[in-house]
């Protein structure tokens, strides 16, 4: 059995929920991408010092 909601206002503040947080993830993608780029930096030079210090090198 299909229930009907009483007004349909929460099926637009749905979709205006949906449209904010789809414009936010937009405006905020290149700075995510940034840091996962300057993450992924660090966790490279970390594991080849790692490495260096493991492999009796200068480090």
């Amino acid at each position: 059995m299909v229930t009907k909601s009483r007004s349909d206002w929460g099926v637009v503040f749905s979709v205006f929920s949906i449209c904010i947080a789809m414009v936010s993830i937009g405006y905020c993608f290149p700075h995510i991408l940034d840091m996962i780029e300057s993450g992924w930096e660090r966790s490279t030079r970390a594991i080849a010092y790692f490495s260096r210090i493991i492999r009796g090198g200068t480090a």
